[in-house]
């Protein structure tokens, strides 16, 4: 049963995107894109109830985040014939006006009788009075990016690539009556080749970087406690950092009836967002943390004939935290999970799908698709396991023309699974699951609409 039925998440959103495409010549070409966004969030979330041990109150909130973005994407392509060449310039810019706010509700916490868990609670009171963020942001994004690809010898393709990013936004804090403008910029290379040893083998690799702005809401959400300088916010977080490495492999046989494609990644973190957990489960944050990814992909594909195709794919990793801290204060026992692996973290996933389309019913397909997930660490501590689950799902379709009708039966064989299951680091903590949706039908009607 859930101990939260009051929690609700409500979304509008609205999406327009107008392209345009130019061919010069065979070796150049151009596209301009403009695109309008409307979004609208407001929620009573599950994951915002601060509740300290043994209370029989607690504190939730409800929030609201608006944003509208106005931008335009331009790319020009050009083809050279030294070197079987080509290079591809671009630029992306939206500006977004937002605005967010929140404010506490009090809680009545029905406790267990161990007195040390939470059985279900309900809301005692709203307080809009008690405001935890409340602020407006006018947000410029600029991308500028450039890409050379090259074949300097025959089954060798070299690609290289650097990206110039600026977010930065003017911002009207409502809590603290204070304005000002913030900016984050990164210029992120890349480079990576494709190597085909012969027709249907070939090997590849690629390095990149990478960045990621902390998020307003981090930024504008009130500290647990002022800083040292009296800093009520968090104006001094700084963008996270990725270093990302690839390489793999991929083959072909039976005349193209098998196709393999097997990778292995590392990615390193560096000044990821630490949420440093306070005693009433709400977080202090810090531009400190550094993270370790490393895995094994695989995909497969058969396809025996016109009529059945089978493809899987799956992946098998390992999320480490590095050092990542979660408390400052002498008095905690724990107070850091270096080494330990990520929460919500499975090691093992894989998808596999079988798709049938008979020839004696043309425009008909049908599938059914399996989901596999393997059992992750519920807490950070790496103390409690969960179990994964298997979730089926079923597809059937049908064109005809441009009209195209179908069916998803989704989590076909109604299973009870949580998606997610989360857990604090103390002892007394009991684990909170996110349940899945039942088994769901979807049904549709497409028109699409062809223009020469």
């Amino acid at each position: 049963m859930s101990t939260t039925d009051f929690t609700y998440r409500k979304s509008d959103a609205i999406r327009s995107s107008l392209r345009w495409d130019h061919d010069w010549s065979k070796n150049a070409s151009t596209f301009l894109t403009a695109f309008y966004r409307n979004n609208k969030l407001g929620q009573n979330p599950s994951y915002g109830i601060r509740w300290t041990s043994g209370a029989a109150t607690a504190r939730g909130e409800i929030n609201s985040s608006n944003f509208e973005s106005y931008g335009l994407l331009a790319q020009h392509a050009q083809k050279f014939s030294f070197l079987n060449s080509k290079l591809i310039a671009g630029a992306l810019f939206d500006y977004s006006p937002n605005d967010y706010w929140s404010y506490q509700i009090d809680l009545n916490a029905q406790l267990r009788a161990d007195k040390k868990s939470v059985e279900k609670y309900t809301i005692a009171k709203e307080r809009p009075d008690i405001e935890l963020a409340n602020y407006e942001a006018q947000i410029n994004n600029l991308g500028v990016y450039l890409q050379y690809d090259l074949n300097p010898i025959e089954k060798l393709r070299i690609s290289t690539g650097l990206r110039l990013d600026n977010m930065s936004f003017d911002y009207i804090n409502n809590l603290d009556k204070g304005s000002g403008n913030k900016s984050y910029r990164q210029i992120s290379p890349k480079v990576g080749f494709t190597y085909e040893i012969q027709t249907g083998i070939g090997l590849y690799g690629n390095f990149s970087k990478g960045f990621s702005p902390p998020s307003l809401t981090s930024i504008f959400r009130k500290r647990p406690a002022p800083t040292d300088a009296g800093d009520l916010f968090y104006y001094n977080l700084e963008p996270a950092q990725f270093d990302n490495f690839e390489v793999g492999t991929w083959f072909s046989i039976f005349k193209n009836k098998i196709y393999v494609d097997l990778a292995a990644y590392l990615m390193k973190g560096r000044n990821e967002l630490l949420n440093i957990r306070q005693a009433d489960n709400s977080f202090d944050y810090q531009s400190a943390g550094k993270t370790s990814h490393k895995g094994i992909e695989f995909g497969l594909s058969y396809k025996p004939s016109e009529t059945f195709n089978f493809r899987f794919g799956g992946t098998y990793a390992k999320h480490y935290f590095d050092e990542f801290i979660l408390s400052l204060k002498s008095t905690d026992a724990i107070k850091d999970v270096n080494g330990k692996e990520m929460p919500s973290a499975p090691n093992t996933t894989w998808n596999t799908e079988v798709t049938y389309r008979p020839g004696w019913l043309k425009g008909f397909r049908s599938s059914v698709e399996w989901q596999h997930i393997s059992g992750f660490y519920q807490n950070q501590i790496n103390t409690i396991k969960g179990e994964g689950y298997d979730v089926f799902n079923v597809r059937f379709g049908y064109t005809y023309k441009f009209i195209e009708v179908f069916t998803n039966i989704m989590n076909a064989t109604d299973q009870l699974y949580a998606f997610n299951t989360s857990r604090g680091n103390n002892a007394t903590d009991r684990s909170s699951f996110t349940a899945a949706a039942p088994r769901t039908f979807v049904v549709g009607i497409q028109y699409n609409f062809v223009g020469k």
